[in-house]
């Protein structure tokens, strides 16, 4: 089932499953998804299903929507893509995620390859157990692992919603000719991370 996920700034509101064949987004009571900013329209867009994908319409709103910093009229939306209203982000999430179960996951952009590694989430999670003697309220995590040519780099990701690209907007930033301005999102749900690509980006299990 896809969704969307209702941010302000870096603190996760709510998600919304996108059950209906129409998805109202505005200001005004009666909408779907109600975002109560000034910068909002009172109907300010709409999701609509359209030959088996999820279609995006901006209706004439005041300040625009915009999809991956690009102002849009009409957009298809693909899994990741971030979904900019006044001062209010929405994630798109489809129905394709990929858990990390047993294999960590990556993406390769030529120049940089990004992994998520599930040994590095229990090795965390161990070191945490150790340092509190066991007691205490713990927060599961993992850690994102930046491969390039000459170096490598580690991010913790503490954050319900990661966005990972070039874009400097991104969480976490990546420099490199073949990656693009967003590149995937990590998403944690209860005690599972899932990893996704935006657009053409693809992450894969690797053995």
């Amino acid at each position: 089932m896809a969704k969307l996920i209702l941010k302000f700034k870096d603190k996760v509101l709510k998600e919304y499953p996108v059950t209906s064949e129409v998805i109202k987004i505005g200001r005004l009571r009666g909408n779907n998804i109600v975002i109560d900013n000034p910068a909002v329209s009172k109907h300010h867009a709409s999701i609509k299903m359209k030959d088996g994908r999820h279609m995006l319409t901006d209706h004439d709103s005041t300040n625009g929507t915009f999809v991956n910093e690009k102002k849009i009229k009409d957009i298809v939306l693909t899994d990741g893509d971030k979904i900019t209203i006044g001062k209010h982000t929405l994630i798109y999430k489809s129905e394709k995620e990929h858990p990390l179960t047993a294999k960590p996951l990556f993406a390769d952009f030529g120049d940089v390859t990004m992994i998520l590694d599930t040994k590095q989430q229990k090795d965390l999670l161990a070191k945490q157990k150790h340092e509190t003697g066991g007691t205490g309220a713990q927060v599961k995590q993992a850690k994102l692992i930046i491969i390039k040519s000459d170096s490598q780099e580690e991010y913790t990701i503490k954050k319900d919603v990661v966005v990972i690209g070039k874009s400097h907007t991104a969480d976490v930033v990546l420099k490199g000719f073949l990656v693009p301005p967003m590149a995937a999102t990590i998403r944690k749900e209860d005690d599972s991370f899932y990893i996704s690509g935006y657009g053409g980006s693809v992450v894969s299990a690797k053995n």
